[in-house]
């Protein structure tokens, strides 16, 4: 078992040629040599067996051999629940179920031929719960708050010719009981936006009852210790033997599990909860195509489970009509989570949304009819408390101009569900004015202006829709608002300023001007250029209003995909700010206004990657632009931009200066 033939021979060989030699001698070993290898720790690790560099003994890593190999007993697990009696068949149900996930272990995805009852996928679509023995009495399962986390991972090892060798490695979280509830009230803390349990005190409870999955508990307190930087001297001496949380978090996002799990249709509510975070985290903090091929799994296979027609399906299917009504409101707050995911990726990236405004059939959050009925959920503006909610009939996000006032009115009668509910109908906003912004280059001018006046008018109807007050970037302490609640309304108000901006960069004139005057000196005084310039400004300056409001404690609270519309309004202040237009007493506030938003997204990268390379962009676009700017460079700059985080953007920003000096100067007379 050494290494030194291998490593002669590799220095004579082309790289392929020496693979392909090792792949054939491993086919030539599997098909003649049939014993059990002289190391039988690596293979039950499923390892290639190798000297330690530590021992110089074969084996496994040092210390992996103390943590118990889950592995087989999943795999025992699931071949007893395959050869059990399948359940008769219901020929409507759309999902299958699979077996219970045994204490410790993550759940891969099987196969099953047996077709499932409307009974037990009601189960698997319901939130985990303890399996029943034949006696009909409740088997006793081990609950996190008595056992140490034991979570199985898969690790992605590359070969030597760089392709994805997957391998099973136990990863363990030996955390404390206190720990862990620690941690996942840490979590109801972070991402308050885009969290896909509604309900804090319901999903506290139930994982005090042993009713979740682990995997999804130990994904929520891994990310929940890495985000809020969860250290061993923040929890007394029990937390001196913390977990590598950088490392867990390699081992979570590397998982082939989740993948898997998504090509199958036994979907579990914390199976799609689990996916649906990781996805979050891995778009804000690893941006690039791995992470946003990931968002658009996760929204089409909402769309394949029906979470776009969910109230539709409940009256076809018999396995969704048994669902619990509080797991369908669980299921209709990740489907609204997912709506936002979907808005944010796809518009900073200027790609069209997955999901369809015009074609959604799940109402709005449903306010329960009884404050027993549901557990309200915390104070991040989703409601108050239990004795305060009031019924809200069944809505619909609007679709038709019309119906925004009427929707908005209701909305605001549930103060359970009234914040999550504005800001989706904010967001949707926000999506129409992105819609437009991509289609001027598709369209010809007429059309365009009259697209560009219908998403004026719904944003307008919006805005004036909201209660008296809502626009305001102060707290309303008359009101007795809370800071939570504050910077939760700001969140909305962003969206609306950011389609004000949206829209005011889409007028044809104010993109056009100055394309055919190139020999004209006299461009900065067309009166239409000048007037959509300053709607642009106009925009920047209330989102800088609201920034200069922020309370940076709160930066971990709300989804850091706000950063998107603090870049934007970044970029063109700093833009007018050298444009000849500029007034010098103007250029006071400017400086001040640029400084605040800059100083707002340094906050939001101090934790996420995102706001870090926009801030690498935006700084690399200040240095490289130089005063003064005239009409043509506005116009060139417009034309180029297509969303905040699209790659020609990015890439424009950090040439501008050498495209904008190439382009025609005015003549000086």
């Amino acid at each position: 078992m050494t290494d030194k033939p291998l490593e002669s021979n590799a220095a004579s060989l082309p790289l392929r040629v020496f693979l392909d030699v090792l792949v054939s001698a491993a086919h030539t070993w599997r098909a003649g040599n049939r014993e059990r290898p002289s190391c039988s720790r690596c293979l039950e690790f499923g390892e290639t067996c190798r000297y330690s560099s530590a021992r110089r003994k074969p084996g496994p890593p040092l210390g992996s051999h103390h943590a118990p190999s889950p592995l087989r007993k999943s795999r025992r697990s699931n071949a007893a629940s395959a050869a059990a009696p399948a359940a008769p068949a219901a020929p409507a149900a759309p999902l299958r179920p699979s077996a219970p996930t045994p204490p410790g272990t993550i759940e891969t995805a099987t196969a099953t031929t047996t077709e499932p009852s409307a009974r037990d996928t009601a189960a698997r679509l319901s939130a985990s719960t303890p399996t029943a023995t034949p006696t009909g009495q409740r088997e006793e399962r081990p609950t996190p708050t008595t056992q140490p986390l034991v979570v199985p991972l898969t690790l992605p090892q590359l070969t030597p010719a760089g392709r994805g060798d997957v391998r099973k490695r136990p990863c363990t979280l030996n955390l404390a009981p206190h720990q862990v509830e620690c941690l996942l009230l840490r979590y109801f803390d972070i991402l308050k936006d885009v969290s896909p349990i509604y309900s804090r005190d319901l999903f506290l409870q139930r994982y005090k009852d042993g009713r979740c999955s682990e995997s999804l508990i130990s994904t929520i307190v891994v990310i929940a210790a890495k985000v809020t930087g969860y250290a061993a001297d923040q929890d007394g001496p029990e937390g001196d033997g913390l977990p590598n949380w950088d490392a867990c978090l390699d081992l979570l996002l590397s998982s082939s599990l989740l993948d898997e799990d998504l090509m199958g249709d036994a979907l579990s509510l914390d199976d799609f909860r689990r996916a649906f975070i990781l996805a979050v985290y891995e778009y804000h903090q690893f941006p690039g195509h791995q992470s946003w091929m990931r968002v658009g799994r996760v929204t089409r296979m909402a769309y394949r489970v029906g979470l776009d027609r969910l109230d539709h399906i409940r009256t076809v299917y018999a396995d969704w009509r048994a669902v619990d009504p509080e797991d369908i409101q669980e299921w209709r707050a990740l489907w609204w989570c997912i709506y936002r995911l979907d808005t944010y990726s796809n518009m900073a990236c200027g790609t069209p949304y997955v999901i369809d405004d015009t074609a959604m059939g799940t109402s709005l959050l449903q306010s329960p009819a009884t404050g027993a009925a549901s557990a309200s959920p915390d104070a991040d503006g989703a409601g108050a408390g239990a004795g305060a909610v009031g019924t809200l009939p069944v809505l619909y996000l609007p679709s038709d101009l019309d119906d925004v006032p009427g929707v908005v009115r209701a909305v605001v009668q549930a103060p359970a569900t009234f914040m999550a509910n504005i800001h989706n109908v904010t967001l949707s906003a926000l999506r129409q004015a992105g819609l437009v912004l991509r289609l001027p280059l598709l369209h010809s001018l007429g059309d365009r202006a009259a697209l560009v006046t219908r998403a004026e008018r719904r944003l307008a109807t919006t805005r004036l829709a909201l209660p008296t007050g809502w626009l305001n970037p102060r707290r309303n302490a008359l009101s007795n608002e809370s800071r939570a609640v504050h910077h939760a309304r700001l969140a909305t108000v962003l969206h609306l300023q950011m389609a004000q901006l949206l829209l005011a960069m889409a007028d044809p004139g104010l993109r056009q001007e100055g394309a055919d005057n190139n020999n004209n000196d006299n461009d900065d005084n067309d009166d239409r250029a000048v007037a959509g310039w300053q709607r642009v400004l106009e925009a920047c300056q209330d989102i800088a209003a609201v920034a200069h409001q922020w309370d940076s404690s709160f930066c971990l609270a709300v989804d850091p995909a706000l950063s998107f519309v603090v870049f934007t309004a970044l970029v063109f202040l700093d833009l007018y700010r050298k444009t000849a237009l500029a007034d010098p007493r103007l250029r006071r506030d400017l400086d001040h206004q640029t400084t605040v938003l800059h100083l707002q997204m340094s906050h939001f990268a101090t934790t996420w990657t995102v706001p870090r390379l926009l801030l690498l962009s935006y700084e690399s676009f200040h240095q490289s632009v130089s005063a003064p700017l005239y009409g043509r460079h506005i116009a060139l700059i417009l034309s180029r931009f297509e969303a905040p985080f699209h790659p020609r953007w990015l890439q424009f920003l950090s040439s501008a200066g050498t495209v904008l000096a190439n382009s025609v100067r005015p003549v000086v007379t």
